[in-house]
């Protein structure tokens, strides 16, 4: 019964803290930040074709870490991160939102909307 009652108090803290965790709005990012999801976004594309227009992403990009990322562009509400690997020299660039949340990703540098 005691483990009961300690499972339900674990599980409404979790939901609780997630809860007040995701209000409205989330703050800005630093760019450091930035640097460190956009890495593990394009980690999590190696050996898939993430269906985003450029085809399969090779595993060698599974060894980007964020030394190989730099802010490519910035804006009001936006970053544009630039990843390059390494063991071939291509790049990769993420697009995502001050907040953190990544919106697009393509091997060019251009995306539509952003000026």
């Amino acid at each position: 019964m005691k483990l009961r009652i300690t499972l339900c108090l674990l599980a409404s803290l979790f939901i609780s803290s997630n809860l007040l965790a995701h209000g409205d709005g989330h703050a800005p990012i630093t760019e450091q930040k930035a640097l460190v999801i956009a890495t593990e976004i394009t980690q999590g594309f190696a050996g898939i074709d993430p269906q985003l227009g450029f085809g399969k992403v090779p595993e060698s990009w599974s060894k980007v870490d964020a030394e190989s990322a730099t802010i490519y562009q910035s804006g009001p509400g936006y970053f544009i991160v630039k990843l390059v690997n390494p063991s071939d020299e291509r790049a990769l660039y993420i697009l995502m939102s001050a907040e953190g949340k990544v919106f697009d990703a393509n091997i060019s540098g251009k995306f539509e909307d952003v000026n």
